[in-house]
């Protein structure tokens, strides 16, 4: 009998009675010999006796257990996140700066949003990836995700705060139940850092200046060869 969770004495206990009665009924049985049981003053003082240091023995056998709750705790990082040692995070944050300083080079002013956002602004919104969403149950009223990506979150700031004009970026985290492959760089939780122009612009203007970005990161990061494909056979047009 398994007793994992709350009352398990009372499994015990009620386990322990059974097995008592079982040895108790192959003791009796030796005194029935009819549909009555026919037992002397001194044969019933005995069986009284047997079952009294059966019950004792039960009761050691018969002791309520203390379960752990979880077993023996494992310190590991959630799947699919890790943690970054002094020395990685002296690497990000080098790169992090440089990628800051393009940004406001070409005009781009910082926000941030929070991790989470309510569901209902993020569900719908990506497809099929919305199965990856992390949902949170009810916080205080209130159905809540965490955040898939930036762009969301950014079009729900532009609308609510009805800016007009805005060149903005972001470096977060987001998160998505995906299936991790540490090995291959696919993580549930990372960073992402976007730039996103908001408004009325000349026509492209912005898909310009968004390959130049680009350009200009990877130039200051010291990418010796790379490459910037654009997958829109329109954007010529």
């Amino acid at each position: 009998v398994s007793t994992q969770s709350t009352g398990s004495s009372g499994i015990n206990a009620e386990y322990g009675d059974m097995l008592l009665a079982r040895r108790v009924w192959s003791s009796a049985s030796s005194f029935v010999h009819s549909p009555y049981i026919r037992m002397s003053s001194t044969e019933i003082m005995g069986t009284t006796e047997s079952i009294k240091e059966l019950k004792l023995e039960e009761n050691k056998d018969c002791k309520p257990r203390k379960e752990s709750r979880g077993g023996k705790l494992t310190l590991k990082c959630p799947k699919g996140m890790r943690d970054y040692e002094p020395d990685k995070m002296a690497v990000r944050e080098t790169v992090f700066n440089k990628i800051k300083k393009c940004f406001k080079k070409h005009g781009a002013v910082q926000i941030d949003t929070p991790v989470m956002e309510l569901k209902e602004i993020l569900t719908g919104k990506y497809g099929e990836d919305s199965k990856l969403i992390y949902e949170l149950e009810d916080q205080g009223g209130e159905i809540l995700a965490l955040r898939y990506d930036l762009t969301v979150p950014f079009a729900r700031y532009v609308a609510m705060k009805k800016v007009k004009n805005i060149k903005r970026y972001q470096i977060a985290r987001v998160y998505r139940r995906d299936n991790p492959a540490m090995t291959k760089g696919r993580y549930r939780e990372f960073y992402q850092c976007d730039v996103d122009f908001a408004g009325e612009y000349e026509r492209m203007l912005t898909d310009t200046e968004c390959v130049k970005i680009v350009c200009d990161i990877l130039t200051e990061l010291e990418m010796e060869k790379f490459t910037i494909k654009v997958n829109h056979r329109k954007v010529l047009d």
